[in-house]
């Protein structure tokens, strides 16, 4: 019997997507080098890199761009950090993960849901 939490799956595969996206908006399209994206992600330069050069977050990466709202939403968190500056993003994560379990859910993922959404959901 395997038991397979909802978090492992965002952290082995949506968590990755979302950072390549983060990255390649904050390089790109702010203009912030790739160690301040690295310090602003909490990820190292090296990691920054990969994301790049898709080596990370690649299977994901392409459904979740091709949603106008998810990347709305990166765009906002995108500029929020660029401007801002603010270091800890971790409760932006769960945000994020969660609009892309929508995204995924809607191109055929079936994906259950975390407290985080469930608390969500309840209110």
């Amino acid at each position: 019997m395997s038991l397979r939490l909802p978090c492992e799956f965002s952290v082995k595969e949506i968590l990755p997507a979302i950072r390549s996206l983060m990255a390649e908006k904050l390089i790109k399209d702010y203009n912030v080098s790739e160690y301040r994206a690295a310090a602003l992600l909490g990820v190292t330069p090296a990691a920054i890199s990969n994301y790049i050069k898709s080596k990370r977050g690649g299977s994901m990466r392409h459904i979740l761009e091709s949603d106008p709202e998810f990347m709305s939403l990166i765009n906002d968190v995108s500029s929020s950090l660029s401007s801002s500056g603010k270091r800890d993003i971790s409760s932006m994560y769960c945000i994020l993960c969660s609009s892309s379990k929508r995204v995924l859910s809607r191109n055929g993922y079936t994906l259950s849901s975390c407290a985080y959404e469930i608390e969500k959901e309840d209110q």
